[in-house]
């Protein structure tokens, strides 16, 4: 669970008064500013609905727009609901260039692209919605990610490396909150430890043998594997101190089964010394596999 960081835009003053007026969330600081007048970078849906927020707390928030009068990246309902909002100002075809202020915020300076005609407006505060960067540069090249950097990950918070799980801020998701990044690291711990229980036992009672092991991939909902099974017993019992026998629901271990490239049940799986050295796939029969049972441990 790396996370991700507001993005900045290194704008003088910028970095020196982080923390005493410039702010990256809303939520987080919004009351520090009641009845104060705030600056907001960005027009997109995030921006705008985090400078809708700042409204119920400061006297005004003026958002800086690069567009022409109007004009927003954000969504239409979000925009529409943010040109009826009275505290809102605008200034359009602007952005900043510069904070300024000694020791907390006191202005920002605004360039009109269009005109070159910079101005100083007051405020006490600058809110920056521009993005966040994921804090992801050392798994490059180890799971999937998509173009900006955050981690594929499915519901089971898996990534695309077998044992790597990503949680919080870092993966592709829809919202990015405190109580969703929690979510995604008790979903993470319940899976992973899971992943460490399958893995372990699987070693112990597969890869760890001395004598070869027959994987009986298996599936309740098939009939098939349900009619054959007492058939894979018969032979493992036969053959008892010799072959041992490890059943396997393919459903509840996809990610073992996947491994070995099993895709249907049943499948019997033979492994001597840690390796798969047999793979039989239905349809076949008892005596097919008898055979094969015996050429594995024949060696």
């Amino acid at each position: 669970a790396p996370g991700a960081e507001p993005r900045t835009l290194g704008l003088p003053g910028e970095r020196e008064l982080r923390g005493k007026g410039v702010s990256y969330c809303a939520t987080c600081d919004a009351d520090f500013f009641e009845e104060l007048d705030v600056v907001v970078i960005g027009n997109g849906d995030a921006a705008v609905e985090e400078a809708m927020y700042l409204t119920k707390f400061v006297n005004s928030a003026t958002m800086i727009v690069v567009h022409d009068e109007g004009i927003l990246d954000a969504t239409a309902i979000i925009r529409d609901r943010a040109f009826k909002n009275p505290k809102m100002k605008w200034a359009w075809n602007s952005v900043v260039e510069e904070i300024r202020g000694d020791g907390i915020v006191e202005s920002v300076v605004i360039k009109n692209i269009k005109t070159n005609e910079r101005t100083e407006l007051e405020a006490n505060g600058v809110f920056v919605f521009v993005g966040t960067v994921p804090k992801t540069d050392f798994l490059k090249g180890h799971v999937d990610m998509d173009k900006r950097g955050y981690v594929i990950a499915n519901e089971l918070m898996e990534t695309s490396a077998d044992g790597v799980y990503c949680a919080g801020d870092a993966r592709v998701k829809y919202l990015r909150q405190v109580i969703t990044a929690a979510a995604d690291g008790a979903i993470a711990a319940v899976a992973a430890e899971k992943y460490i229980h399958e893995e372990e036992g699987f070693r112990e009672m597969v890869l760890d043998r001395e004598n070869p092991v027959m994987v009986a991939f298996w599936s309740p909902t098939s009939q098939v594997s349900l009619d054959f099974l007492p058939a894979v017993e018969r032979i493992a019992e036969q053959r008892a101190g010799k072959l041992n026998l490890v059943k396997i629901d393919i459903y509840k271990n996809q990610r073992v089964a996947g491994r070995y490239g099993i895709t249907e049940a049943p499948t019997m799986a033979f492994f001597r010394k840690g390796q798969l050295v047999e793979k039989v796939c239905w349809p076949t029969n008892e005596s097919e596999l008898a055979s094969v049972a015996d050429k594995v441990i024949g060696g």
